[in-house]
């Protein structure tokens, strides 16, 4: 019995081994990397041109023929039935039936983990892992580093019972107090999302009488600090457009005129994000926007806007429209006989048919009284849309405020995943104007020659709008700098939170449409604007720039102070003196995106004037934020 307890604990320390090396660790393939996120791996594979249906996952270790494949383009889900997996050959190719992957777009496939008794997970070779930073033991082999780490303090090993088999339990920590000074506390305990989504969701997203504004309401008690709320919208496309944070504890009124949308279906949801990336969302509703001064009527069948050669028209109470036009959208085959001036359509078992100047019309043969008779209207035969579209089985609501008239043939199945909400990449201009910043421009004005930059973003949630700017920007950023320039990230939240994931470095390139996928890769999660470890961060910046002739900037953006090891003994390896003489020792230029007042900018402050960058203000880099 003894030695088969002994086998059993072997065998499950054996298995949280192997899990904790790969927490802890990035595969990198000869051109992809793959990142742990949660229960599944995440492999990038090479960004779309709009031709290319084959797309090549070179691994270090072999997938099974059974392993399960999902594939994502600019985070949105590909049907499994539009491609097909050659497991022997490591390709996937997209099916002729849909478009290639548009120019830039990133693509990128998933897969679960499979964890086998040895321990071993997919038989990933160690010698192709690389540790990410964070890690007690960081390398630094082309910076001037002198900086001393502080020992961390081990518990003493207990003595396990002589006739019990020893179980070796990994070394923690202890616990540090911070002393008292004036900084806010640093962590606030995470409490898990506890709210459902759906119908039960505990809020109501409702639109004024006059169709001018919207507000949100949320029905619950004590909602955690931790937890970020937004209102998010999607275009027809099911594509994310606009995401509006908001304060939950009260109820939050918005202007639509403030979204900028241009006329047509939208759909407006509630998301509520914890500090793990778990979230609950509402049921998105459809929401149509007129912006024609005219106030001509607009149909939307299915969410989408229909456009018809002769407008529709209102006759005795009845909307007539295109019959052509209106059957076909509704999925109906429609015959036209000139002789007698009679439209039939058919879809399953259902035939309608309609005679021009008649009120009589007939589905499967039953008469029906109409309010309106189809006529001839400047050479068009137009047909009253909401009987036809109630013949074939639609819902029709007319929307006064919008003067639209809204046709469903099944209720809109849109996703509320955080895979499928990838902001849309909108005009430069256009949104440079709706978000009143030009930071990044002011920025890149400063580079004179090529340059090696490496953006430091604070990645936690709170920092969900100013991603969407970076995300937004950085193409026309890096149009903006001097050729030969190359770009780099490092992503950060807090190592002090055994949730997060502690730092991670993302390759130099001078290739735009790589810089933005992998922004596009970060998932802003946990953290809140509670102070993080933007110290490593920096530090890792400093020791990724190459040896060669390009200067070295770093643009640093948080919206919360930094652990300083002075301050916060035991929760930060360096303080802001030992980072500024960093800085400066390696002639790295040092611009910053934070607060306009409190600590974060007070910390920031003595690093940008001592290495001649600039301090922004946060609030103007971010995308449809309010607050």
């Amino acid at each position: 019995m003894k030695l088969k307890r002994m086998m059993f604990l072997l065998s499950f320390l054996t298995i949280l081994v192997g899990l904790f090396t790969l927490c802890t660790e990035s595969v990198h393939a000869a051109n992809s990397t793959v990142f742990r996120d949660g229960d599944k791996l995440k492999l990038t594979l090479d960004d779309g041109n709009g031709v290319n249906r084959v797309f090549k996952f070179d691994l270090p270790f072999t997938i099974k023929p059974d392993t399960p494949i999902r594939l994502y383009s600019n985070y949105i889900e590909i049907p499994p039935g539009d491609f097909t997996i050659d497991y022997a050959n490591s390709t996937i190719s997209i099916a002729d039936s849909r478009p290639a992957p548009g120019p830039g777009s990133e693509n990128h496939i998933e897969f679960p983990i499979v964890t086998t008794m040895e321990g071993t997970v997919q038989s990933v070779d160690e010698s192709t892992v690389t540790p990410l930073a964070g890690e007690p033991k960081v390398t630094q082999p082309e910076v001037e580093t002198n900086l001393k780490e502080i020992p961390t303090p081990s518990e003493p090993e207990v003595a396990q019972p002589v006739d019990e088999p020893k179980v070796i339990e990994p070394q923690v920590t202890q616990p540090v107090v911070e002393p008292k000074v004036d900084q806010e506390v640093d962590e606030s305990p995470e409490i898990p999302l506890s709210i459902p989504s759906g119908e039960n969701f505990p809020g109501t997203f409702t639109i004024n009488t006059s169709g001018t504004s919207f507000s949100v309401r949320l029905k619950m008690k004590n909602i955690q600090p931790t937890y970020t709320s937004y209102v998010m919208v999607k275009n027809a496309d099911a594509q994310l457009i606009k995401r509006i944070q908001f304060d939950p504890e009260t109820t939050f009124s918005y202007p639509l005129s403030n979204l900028n949308l241009s006329t047509g279906g939208y759909y407006f949801y509630i998301k509520m994000i914890d500090q793990s990336g778990n979230s609950a969302a509402s049921v998105p509703q459809f929401v149509p926007i007129n912006n024609n001064k005219a106030q001509q009527v607009e149909v939307f069948i299915d969410g989408k806007l229909q456009q018809y050669e002769q407008p529709a028209t209102s006759i005795s109470g009845s909307m007539l429209v295109p019959f052509r036009a209106v059957f076909e959208a509704l999925g109906a085959k429609v015959k036209w006989d000139g002789a007698t001036k009679t439209v039939t359509a058919t879809k399953g078992n259902t035939t309608i048919k309609l005679t021009v100047g008649s009120r009589d019309a007939y589905i499967n043969g039953k008469l029906v009284r109409l309010n309106a008779a189809p006529r001839l209207i400047n050479g068009k035969v137009m047909v009253p849309i909401r009987f036809v579209s109630e013949a074939l089985g639609a819902k029709v609501k007319w929307n006064i405020a919008a003067q639209s008239v809204v046709i469903f043939l099944a209720p809109p199945q849109v996703l509320t995943t955080s895979e499928s909400e990838q902001l849309m990449e909108e005009n430069e201009d256009a949104s440079e104007s709706q978000s009143k910043s030009t930071i990044l421009k002011k920025i890149s004005t400063t580079f004179s020659k090529s340059t090696d930059i490496v953006f430091v973003i604070d990645v936690t949630s709170s920092m969900t709008g100013t991603l969407d700017y970076v995300r937004q920007k950085v193409k026309g950023f890096v149009d903006s700098v001097p050729a030969g320039s190359q770009f780099a990230v490092v992503a950060f939240r807090d190592i002090n939170l055994k949730a997060d994931k502690d730092l991670e470095f993302l390759e130099f390139t001078t290739d735009k449409n790589k810089l933005k996928g992998n922004l596009n890769m970060l998932r802003p999660s946990a953290g809140g604007d509670l102070k993080e470890s933007g110290l490593e961060a920096i530090q890792l910046a400093i020791s990724k720039f190459p040896k060669n002739s390009n200067s070295k900037t770093i643009i640093f953006i948080t919206d919360a102070p930094v652990h300083d090891k002075n301050t916060a003994l035991g929760k930060a390896r360096f303080s802001v003196d030992e980072i500024n003489e960093q800085l400066q020792k390696n002639g790295v230029i040092f611009n910053a995106i934070v607060p306009a007042n409190g600590l974060a900018n007070k910390q920031m402050k003595k690093l940008v004037d001592t290495n001649k960058g600039a301090l922004y203000d946060i609030k103007d880099a971010k995308l449809n934020l309010a607050k």
